[in-house]
C-alpha cells in the first residue's frame, strides 16, 4: 500500500511541476505577433512585443523589451534584452547586444559581445566581451576576446586578435592587428603588440605618391646648371 501511495504522489508531483513549467517553443501570447512571424521560445521571450514583425527569440527573457523592432534575432540568456524598436539585429549568446535598444543591424557573437550598446548600428563583435563597452559608436569591427573593448563613441575602426583595442573610446577609422595591439590615433594602422620585433612581407611595402602632397618644391633650371660644365 505504502508503494501505491509513493508512486501516487510523486506522479502528483510531476503534473504540478509540468503545470508549472516555462512552455519552450511557444510563440508570445499575442496574436498579432504569431500573424507577423515572430518566433519565441523561452521564459519571457518576446513578451512585451506588440506590433513587431519577423522577430526570432530563443532564451530565457532573450528579445524581453522589444515592442516595436523588426527582423531581430536574439539567441541566448537575456540577449537583446533591452531591444526595444532597434531592427536587424543578431546576437547570438549570453548578454549579447543587452543595453541595445534603437540600434540595428549589429551582430554580436560571444559572451558579453556589445553588452553596452544602446544606439549605435552596423557593429560586428566576435568575441567574449568584443565591442563591450560600444554605445553609440558605428560600422565597428572586433574579432576577438576583449577585441576594441574600450571603443564607446569611435566609428569605422577595426580590431583583430585577444585584447586587440583602442588607446580611447572615441577614435575613427583606427585599426589594430594582433594579439594586444594597441592603436592610440584616428586615421592609423598598429600591428603588432610591444614584443614585436620584425614586420615581414614578401614583397616590399609601397605607398601612393601624389604631387599634391609634396611640399616646398623649387624651379630646377636645367639649362644654366649644364653650361657650367661646357
Amino acid at each position: 500500500m505504502n508503494s501505491v501511495w509513493g508512486k501516487a504522489f510523486v506522479l502528483t508531483c510531476l503534473i504540478l511541476m509540468l503545470g508549472k513549467a516555462p512552455s519552450w517553443g511557444e510563440p508570445p501570447n499575442n496574436d498579432v505577433s504569431d500573424a507577423a512571424g515572430n518566433t519565441a521560445g523561452g521564459t519571457g521571450a518576446l513578451v512585451s512585443n506588440t506590433a513587431g514583425y519577423y522577430n526570432t527569440a530563443s532564451g530565457f527573457y532573450a528579445l524581453y523589451a522589444n515592442t516595436t523592432g523588426i527582423a531581430n534575432t536574439a539567441s541566448g540568456v537575456s540577449a537583446l534584452f533591452s531591444n526595444t524598436t532597434g531592427g536587424a539585429n543578431t546576437a547570438t549568446g549570453y548578454l549579447t547586444l543587452y543595453a541595445n535598444t534603437q540600434g540595428t543591424f549589429n551582430t554580436a557573437s560571444g559572451f558579453y559581445a556589445l553588452y553596452a550598446n544602446t544606439q549605435g548600428g552596423v557593429n560586428t563583435a566576435s568575441g567574449a566581451y568584443a565591442l563591450y563597452a560600444n554605445v553609440s559608436g558605428g560600422a565597428n569591427t572586433a574579432s576577438g576576446r576583449f577585441a576594441l573593448f574600450s571603443n564607446t563613441q569611435g566609428t569605422f575602426n577595426a580590431a583583430i586578435g585577444y585584447e586587440a583595442n583602442a588607446s580611447a573610446g572615441d577614435l575613427v577609422n583606427a585599426t589594430a592587428i594582433g594579439a594586444r595591439s594597441l592603436v592610440n590615433a584616428s586615421n592609423k594602422i598598429r600591428l603588432g603588440n610591444t614584443a614585436v620585433t620584425v614586420i615581414e612581407g614578401q614583397v616590399p611595402f609601397t605607398s601612393t605618391s601624389d604631387k599634391t602632397k609634396k611640399e616646398n618644391f623649387r624651379p630646377v633650371d636645367g639649362e644654366g646648371e649644364c653650361s657650367g660644365y661646357m
